[in-house]
């Protein structure tokens, strides 16, 4: 099924590109993340599946300087929209004195020489490809002897057995449901070529077979908790995103398709749970409306690092 006109031509991932995603992160645990992984070793950056270059702008602040070449910061998307960026994100990187580059490319495929950087990062991108470990391969390829990657990828089936002040008395058997609903959309969405979605438990096993030493694991700590009266800059960004996010479909599939990619039972199962569970959306509006919703707005994002050791 085919997503509408509208919503194809957004860029990938672009409902999700709000400022919300300014609020991703506590500065105080990237200053400490930087300091354990001595980031101001590293004089160059490639963000792999950057996006809008929100991971790569954090960790730009990080990175050291070397009196021969100026520090470098790259990134590359296999959408051209975010390939193309735009001034004021090179205007970002200017002002800091860094060099900037945007390439369209598959992160599979990276149009970079062997050994090219001193940090190769990506953020979110592993759960949408199909082959996470030819990712990770490629990663390291363009990685110096001696250099740093640095994944974060989350759990997300997580968020199905989070709580809130609506739905915490909720009948199990409602739970359930909320479990099995995105344990298959997973499923699907992975069935069809288009990435794990909670493939973070996983990523440091992979970094291991890949031939990385030092792995480190690290949770994120950033949660961002809802209560009355909503009045934060985060709290106010993360109803927006509520309001006017999507699912991570992408242009040629939709929820619909993962769950039909599984077979009749799945999809009978689909059609149900949206009969039955469709005032939810409703109900939390509602709750907020009256100042009766909160919750700790807590996350599962692993933050894995390793080294080049070839």
């Amino acid at each position: 099924m085919k997503r509408p006109r509208s919503l194809a031509q957004k860029g990938h991932s672009e409902d999700f590109f709000g400022d919300y995603r300014d609020f991703w992160w506590n500065e105080s645990f990237l200053t400490l993340l930087a300091r354990r992984l001595q980031l101001n070793q590293c004089h160059s950056l490639l963000d792999v599946g950057c996006g809008q270059c929100h991971w790569s702008k954090l960790l730009a602040n990080y990175l050291g300087t070397s009196g021969d070449e100026p520090t470098r910061v790259a990134g590359v998307d296999n959408d051209r929209k975010w390939a193309k960026g735009h001034r004021k994100l090179r205007d970002y990187f200017a002002e800091k004195g860094l060099e900037f580059e945007l390439k369209k490319a598959e992160a599979d495929d990276l149009p970079y020489e062997d050994s090219t950087f001193d940090l190769v990062t990506c953020q979110t991108l592993l759960i949408h490809v199909p082959d996470p470990a030819a990712v990770i391969a490629e990663m390291k390829r363009v990685l110096r002897p001696g250099g740093v990657i640095l994944c974060v990828e989350p759990n997300n089936l997580v968020q199905s057995l989070t709580r809130s002040s609506i739905s915490s008395n909720d009948p199990i058997e409602q739970v359930l449901d909320h479990v099995k609903y995105a344990l298959l959309f997973e499923r699907g969405k992975k069935q069809l070529g288009q990435g794990d979605n909670s493939l973070g438990d996983l990523v440091p096993g992979m970094l291991a077979q890949a031939g990385f030493e030092n792995i480190d694991v690290r949770l994120s700590d950033k949660a961002i908790a809802m209560y009355p009266p909503y009045d934060t800059p985060e709290q106010r960004a993360t109803m927006r995103q509520w309001r006017h996010g999507d699912r991570w479909t992408s242009e040629e599939f939709s929820d619909y398709d993962y769950f039909k990619a599984l077979g009749p039972e799945s999809l009978a199962f689909y059609e149900d749970y949206v009969r039955r569970y469709a005032y939810l959306g409703e109900r939390i509006e509602r709750y907020i409306d009256a100042n009766k919703y909160h919750a700790a707005g807590g996350a599962l994002m692993y933050v894995v690092s390793g080294t080049n050791g070839l």
